[in-house]
């Protein structure tokens, strides 16, 4: 449970980010409403709770991106859906290319951060293997 919170936090983080760039961008032409917001935030939980799928061993990576990829695009459709965003978006080509985009931008920021997390984790085990000796 705690796993799956963690998880859901962090993509609310993500989520969040995206939306406001969004915003900040001009992308969606309608003002945010408190139910758009926190649909949002309920459709970025869940895309973080589906990050889980990476860590499954016996799941091979191209596998869980698949299923992490048309899961994402399913709760995407869904919360446009609940919006009522839907109508005209999803046959666009812009749809298809912010989709894209905030999808490869967001995974690239986790694979940095994980980095990063491995990196400092690697520092503080070296030093504390230094510190033994």
């Amino acid at each position: 449970m705690k796993r799956l919170l963690r998880y859901a936090i962090i993509g609310i983080g993500y989520g969040s980010f995206s939306y406001l760039l969004i915003l900040m961008l001009h992308i969606q032409d309608v003002p945010p409403t408190s139910v758009n917001i926190f649909s949002i935030l309920l459709m970025s939980a869940g895309i973080g709770i589906l990050s889980i799928l990476f860590d499954i061993e016996n799941l091979n990576f191209l596998t869980a991106l698949g299923i992490h990829f048309f899961a994402t695009l399913a709760l995407v459709i869904t919360m446009m859906l609940f919006n009522g965003w839907i109508d005209s978006v999803i046959n666009s080509v812009g749809f298809w290319l912010i989709f894209l985009t905030i999808y490869i931008a967001v995974w690239a920021l986790y694979r940095i951060q994980l980095y990063l997390n491995v990196e400092k984790i690697n520092r503080v085990l070296a030093q504390h293997r230094k510190n033994k000796q």
